[in-house]
């Protein structure tokens, strides 16, 4: 082989290095691994803000038959509702889309996926607790069960 050859084979390789190091680097590490991570973290700060603002209307319960609910009341109630549920599916849904879930758990950069589903149930369940229900006459404390349940996950 000439030392042109040589030249020419030794700048390929380093090129061809550079640009894989860089597309892993860059590109696959973050879309694959820290996206995902990040993503569970913000739907978990949504999910604070969300037991916060709502608070006032699942912590109060009211009956929901019908024609004894102003529409506006029952509007807000059941937004917070849909939004709440729409949470607890999501947290699910974006903890299964991180893959290595269990090595991140290990590595404490993740929360444990027990505690995820279990949050996720808890919400399921304060979702549907903005009205009173002739089955569970002690709702409120029920609710404030399954708030306080979340947080600790």
């Amino acid at each position: 082989m000439s030392e042109l050859q040589s030249i020419v084979i030794t700048s390929s390789l380093t090129i061809l290095g550079g640009l894989l190091i860089f597309v892993i680097g860059h590109q696959i590490i973050p879309k694959f691994f820290i996206e995902p991570i990040h993503e569970q973290r913000r739907l978990i700060s949504e999910i604070v803000e969300s037991l916060f603002q709502y608070e006032p209307l699942y912590m109060n319960p009211i009956d929901g038959g019908q024609g004894k609910l102003e529409p506006d009341q029952k509007k807000k109630r059941d937004k917070a509702s849909k939004v709440i549920y729409q949470q607890s599916r999501e947290l699910r849904a974006r903890t299964y889309v991180i893959p290595w879930y269990q090595l991140w758990q290990l590595l404490r950069l993740v929360r444990k996926q027990e505690d995820i589903e279990a949050a996720s149930m808890e919400l399921k369940g304060l979702s549907s607790g903005f009205y009173r229900a002739q089955a569970l006459p002690d709702l409120p404390n029920e609710n404030q069960r399954r708030r306080n349940e979340i947080r600790k996950r």
